[in-house]
Order: structure tokens, then sequence, then C-alpha cells
């Protein structure tokens, strides 16, 4: 395996298994979270080193737990292998190696990253006072690959069932947007029309036409536009009852062990969850198609005018995505942060409010703000470092978007004055450019939208994998 594998845990207490299926990932299986979680015997306060050591014996490795010292990581410990962190966390430390001199130690954090320690650094976090270091060492025994038990499934697909009622609605929205997308693609023609034969004739009649013809398409186009929002709301409030009406059925028939192992405010986020992957079904995935659309039929126009203007705006374009890509990975890691975090604030307001009565009877309100005060904390670093990576994006989104068209516009200024391009076809192809920019933003904001609802879809598969209680 070229990289060591990175599980991000969907809870805040879920970092032992997390670390438990990373390593069965490294040697080439991918088992359920949730089924590492029931080995586990996972709790709300999370799980034992004994409870992690279980699990992985149960799927088929030969292990030891030990506390060490630090001179025995590096000669008497298999790797990877899994830490007791900070006194309160569990990482894997799957290699050791020394750069210009200098040892450094490679983890793999469920929090959703790989870090790269000094010596000192991973001494801090590893050590506790006496030093000494707990460590669990695991190797695969024969059991491990002969067992097929918590193999992973299921995909985003599986969510597009719900639109199947409305496929008469959708297919309504579908007419609109292509409707939509005709109208827009007459504009240019009508621009140049306008300048080259009205202006250049001194025609005012054909002027007046056209604007006429201008405002009527802009009319329709608006039109078109209010029935689809009103056709989205309707399927959109629809599929998201039936989305979320399921997940509540779902959970009335889970065990109770289900329950005494979550906090409220992860139930409470996974719910929200549902909403996101309702809004890319719904809303996301039918307008990207026609952004394809409207991208492919005006990039064809703007080569038939000129090849060196649609290679400059290719070009631009895809350094355009490709930089919002090079952010996807941190964008994710961010959002699961950010989720752990949000369920802890809200599972702490709700015991605020209302465990009321005992916090006051035992005295310790200052103690449970302070809990609160102190995920509101790790809420606004995590939003401070989103907004970092955003104005990243954005800064070297927005150069490369002027540049490309400040090379356009120099192009075709440069064609009409040496006469190979009229004055109308010079504003026709400005506002093909302008109109470009849209459809490339909405395929930029598909790929997030997508990311968002994939990241959703494995927190709410975490809780679908799990078996149904049985009654008798």
């Amino acid at each position: 395996m070229l990289r060591f594998p990175n599980c991000t845990q969907y809870d805040s207490m879920d970092c032992g298994p997390s670390c438990l299926r990373m390593i069965a990932l490294y040697y080439g299986k991918d088992i359920s979270l949730v089924y590492l979680r029931e080995l586990c015997c996972f709790t709300n306060r999370g799980v034992s080193i004994l409870g992690i050591d279980r699990a992985a014996k149960l799927i088929g490795f030969d292990t030891i737990c030990a506390k060490i010292k630090f001179d025995q990581i590096d000669t008497s410990v298999p790797l990877p292998c899994i830490l007791h962190w900070n006194n309160e966390h569990y990482v894997v430390l799957y290699k050791v190696k020394k750069i210009l001199g200098r040892k450094y130690y490679f983890v793999s954090d469920p929090i959703g990253s790989r870090f790269k320690y000094s010596e000192k650094e991973f001494v801090n976090c590893w050590l506790n006072k006496d030093g000494l270091g707990v460590v669990i060492c695991m190797k695969p025994n024969p059991k491990f690959f002969e067992s097929n038990s918590g193999d992973q499934s299921r995909g985003i697909r599986w969510f597009f069932q719900y639109t199947k009622p409305y496929y008469g609605a959708i297919f309504q929205v579908l007419v609109g947007l292509f409707f939509g997308s005709l109208l827009l693609l007459i504009f240019p023609f009508f621009t140049q029309a306008l300048v080259d034969y009205g202006i250049g004739n001194r025609n005012l009649g054909f002027i007046w036409t056209v604007l006429i013809a201008q405002i009527l398409l802009i009319l329709g186009n608006s039109v078109i536009g209010f029935i689809r929002n009103w056709v989205l709301l309707h399927i959109g409030m629809r599929i998201n009852i039936t989305i979320i009406s399921d997940f509540i059925i779902k959970l009335t028939k889970l065990p109770m062990s289900f329950f005494d192992s979550k906090m409220i405010g992860d139930v409470l986020q996974r719910i929200g969850d549902n909403s996101r992957i309702k809004e890319f079904v719904t809303e996301t995935s039918l307008s990207i198609l026609f952004s394809l659309l409207n991208i492919i039929i005006l990039s064809v126009i703007v080569l038939i005018y000129n090849f060196w203007i649609f290679l400059i705006f290719t070009i631009g374009s895809l350094l355009h995505i490709g930089w919002i890509l090079l952010f996807m990975n941190k964008r994710a890691i961010l959002d699961k942060k950010m989720f752990a975090q949000t369920s802890s604030s809200q599972s702490n307001i709700i015991q605020l409010v209302m465990g009321m009565q005992e916090i006051k009877l035992c005295g310790c309100e200052n103690q449970k703000r302070w809990e609160w005060e102190d995920v509101q904390a790790k809420i606004y670093s995590i939003a401070v470092r989103g907004l970092s990576l955003l104005q990243y994006q954005q800064s070297g989104a927005i150069l490369l978007l002027q540049l490309k068209n400040a090379l356009i516009t120099a192009l075709i200024a440069s064609l009409t004055i040496k006469g190979q391009m009229t004055l109308g076809m010079m504003m026709s192809i400005q506002y093909i450019i302008g109109q470009l920019n849209s459809p490339i933003e909405q395929l930029i904001q598909f790929v997030r939208k997508y990311q968002d609802a994939k990241l959703s879809l494995e927190r709410i598969n975490d809780v679908y994998e799990i078996e149904e209680e049985v009654h008798n």
C-alpha cells in the first residue's frame, strides 16, 4: 500500500474502533465501523484498551497490550500499532523514519489526517508522567484473511430511490431547464445582430425588434425559473419528509445499546445530514446536467468563433477547477471535525436544559458552562480554519478567472482591430464568456455538494448498518 489509510471517526468517541478499521484496511480488509463498535463494547464514553484488544482478537489479530518506554517503540513494536494518545485518545503509529539525521514519527489520527511528529512532540503526546506509554501491538493471523464479517456496502445511489414517485414532476423541471438553456443560447446571436446589423446599418426598427425579443426572452426565462422553483419545493419537501421519516423509523427499531453508546447531539446531527443528501439528490443533481449542457454548447460556439479564444478559456477553466479540487481533502477533514464538535455542543446544551435541577443540586453550574464554552472555542477554531481555507480557494480562483478573462479580452480586442472579427462578434463572445462563468461555478458547487452528501451518507450508513432489535 503506497499510503497508510486514514479513517475519520464519525462521532467524538469513535477513535478506538476507527484505529482498528485503519489497521484492517492496511492489511487489505474494509470492516464496518458499526461492527467494530459492537465488538469493542462501545459506550457513550468511548472504548477501553481491553475493548479494543478484544475486538482485534475477534476479527483475527494477535495482540499484545503493554506499557513501554520510549526507546522500545523503535526496537520492540511491530508497526502499525495503536497508541493511547494524550491520555484521552487513540491513534495509529505506522512509520518511524530518519530525515536529515532526525527521527520523525508518522501517525494516522482518526480526527481526519496524518501527522508527522518530531521526537519531542511525540514524547509529549504519548508518554504519561511515569515515562511510559500504552501500546497495542497487532499482527494478523489466518483467521483475519478467512473472515468476511462486517464488510462494507451501499453507495449514494441508494438515496435516488426516493425520487421514483416524483418522476413526472422531475421531468417538468428538466423540460424547464432545457428551455431555459435554449433561451440562454439565443442571446449571444441577438447581441451580435444588434451591433453589426442594427447599429452598423443605423436600422432603428431592427434595434427595437431585437430589444423587444430580448425582453420577451428574459420574461419567459423568469417564468420558467419561477415554475421550476415551485416544483423543486414540492419535490424537495416531500422527499425530505420521507427520508427523515425513514430515519426515525430506523431509530425506533434499534436496540437500547445504540442510544447508550451515542450522545443525543450525534443523532440530531445525522438528521441534518439527511437534509444535505436531499438537497444533493433533488436540486444539485438536476442543475448540473444543464450546467454541463450549457458549458458544452457555449464552448462549441466559442470554438466556432475562434480556436485560440476557446483554448485560453478551456485551460483557464481547468486550472480554476483544479485549484478548487486541491483543497477538497482538507475541506472534508474540517467538515468531520465540525460535525463532531457541533454534536458535542448540542448534547451539552440539551444536558444543561434537561438536567438543570440536578446541576443546581450538585452545584456544578460553572463546570457544565465551562464544558460548553470549551466546545464553542473548538468550533470557533475550526470555523477560522474553514474561513482561511475558503479564502485561499477564492483568492486563487479569482486570480485565475480574472487572468483568463483579461487574456481573452486582449485577444478579442486585437482580432477586432485587425479586422478579423466584427464589433458584434466581440460583444457576443464577451457575453458568452460571462455566461460560461456561471455553469463553471455550478460545476464546482456540484463537486462540493457531492462531497458533503458523501460525508453525510457515511455517517447515516453508520445507523442503517446496525442490526434492528427483534421483538418476540
